[in-house]
């Protein structure tokens, strides 16, 4: 099973991971983490250190928020020191994937497949019920 982080601005990790576990079920091996109003990026990144330390025997996947924000930045700068996966723009669609396919599917692979699906989860909705005249 792949160990899950996720790291965003604010409450937005938990919400997402609570709106996720309504459809998906209770989920273990899953944590949260936000940046708040004040907070010390590095203690985020002292949290996440310790975090990654603690499940290093398996894979790891961390999901940002957004590219470039703190919590990202704070999750890359520990890249030089952790072997693991990291993927950012997190949404619910993509979150419900690694769910329901992480214990079955190793990292690189999961990695890969978000990527190829990403663009998928993003719909103009007025084009897609557009009927032609």
């Amino acid at each position: 099973m792949i160990e899950l982080i996720i790291v965003s601005h604010g409450n937005f990790a938990k919400e997402i991971l609570k709106s996720a576990e309504l459809i998906a079920g209770e989920q273990e091996h899953v944590h949260t983490f936000g940046l708040h109003l004040g907070d010390s990026v590095d203690k985020l990144r002292d949290d996440l250190s310790e975090a990654i330390e603690k499940v290093q025997n398996r894979d790891v996947l961390i999901l940002t928020d957004m590219f470039s924000g703190s919590p990202f930045n704070a999750t890359v700068s520990l890249m030089q020191h952790y072997s693991f996966f990291h993927i950012t723009g997190i949404n619910m669609p993509i979150l419900l994937e690694i769910l329901m396919s992480r214990e079955t599917t190793g990292a690189a692979e999961l990695c890969d497949d978000l990527l190829s699906r990403a663009k998928d989860t993003i719909i103009d909705v007025n084009k897609y019920f557009e009927v032609s005249n």
